[in-house]
């Protein structure tokens, strides 16, 4: 296995960028590590895209444009390797410094936000030999991700008495899905970033393409929850903010350990995203930010959401699926929209 990085400078990175400048950091509680800094407070606009046609800055929009420009928004959420300072192009690199990405990001005043894969094995990232091939089923059907044939579901199971802080509390299949994912982490320090967004982290509410539930492995919601504390923790020790991607079962458990929430369409499939039963009621309820991402592939246009998620203090916005470019990208018009 390559030898770990250590961002050592991570923090001070972080500290020298405009956001930094009006906000306070703050500890975990339940970790008491570095400090980081949160997420603006009041709702606002956000762009996401995580599959960009070239990887760098070629691959982006503009990052500083007026409404309703992609540059308006004031948190980014871009991909780990995608903004590694050794890709380029159609190469993906493992970083070695500060992103010109996420500096870029930064110096038009923007929150940067560090999309990594968690849940799964994704083929094709250049810390692939990291996770060894146990890790994901050997690459097998039956833990394949079902429409995605590149991807396959860990075996988080060994995650599910994680104790904040204590790694021998890892059962030992899952210390080496562990080891990668913190690299990750450390990467996204490494970068400049401010925060993570660890996707794929609800595996037992999915099948495998086989149709094998729990991503195949039979996977619990208690597996999940623990998995998530172990996200959580761990992004925390690196100097990160970190956001809980779906899974809204587990909100009452990981709003106290999340910094806030990215949910996918809560408005199309009327989970509801807020108000009586609502998903994320205990991230607002704490002031903490709730993204949300409608699809253009599902019919949504802004007209059909907005007014909701603009009435719970949602930060909404329409993508394509796809999340490979500002076309058809619209965000929900709010007073600090404006630069």
């Amino acid at each position: 296995m390559p030898k770990r990085l250590i961002a050592v400078m991570a923090l001070i990175i972080a500290f020298a960028t405009p956001i930094a400048a009006a906000a306070q950091g703050q500890s975990l509680r339940a970790t008491g590590h570095l400090r980081y800094i949160p997420f603006p407070a009041t709702a606002d606009s956000w762009y996401w895209e995580i599959d960009p046609p070239t990887a760098g800055l070629p691959g982006l929009p503009a990052v500083s444009a007026p409404y309703p420009g992609p540059g308006s928004a004031h948190v980014w959420d871009t991909d780990l390797f995608s903004d590694s300072n050794t890709s380029s192009g159609g190469h993906l690199g493992i970083p070695t410094g500060a992103s010109p990405v996420v500096q870029a990001i930064h110096a038009a005043g923007h929150y940067s936000v560090c999309y990594v894969e968690a849940g799964a094995f994704q083929a094709g990232f250049p810390d692939d030999p990291d996770f060894a091939k146990k890790d994901y089923g050997y690459g097998a059907k039956g833990y394949e991700m079902s429409g995605y044939p590149n991807e396959w579901w860990f075996d988080i199971t060994g995650f599910k008495n994680y104790v904040a802080g204590k790694p021998s509390t890892l059962n030992p299949v899952a210390v080496n899905i562990a080891a990668g994912l913190n690299d990750r982490f450390k990467w996204c320090a490494l970068e400049g970033q401010n925060a993570v967004e660890p996707d794929d982290i609800d595996g037992y509410t999915n099948t495998s393409a086989t149709g094998a539930k729990g991503g195949g492995w039979g996977l619990t919601q208690a597996d999940s929850a623990g998995f998530e504390r172990w996200l959580a923790y761990q992004a925390h020790a690196d100097g990160l903010a970190v956001l809980q991607k779906n899974d809204p079962a587990n909100a009452r458990v990981d709003e106290p350990l999340f910094d806030g929430a990215l949910s996918e369409e809560c408005n199309y499939y009327d989970d509801p995203c807020a108000g009586q039963g609502g998903d994320w009621d205990r991230y607002l309820a704490a002031g903490k930010p709730v993204f949300n991402a409608e699809y253009t592939q599902d019919g949504e246009t802004t007209s059909k959401f907005c007014s909701a998620d603009d009435h719970w203090g949602i930060w909404g916005a329409l993508f394509s699926v796809d999340l490979n470019g500002p076309k058809p990208y619209k965000v929900c018009w709010n007073a600090n929209n404006s630069l």
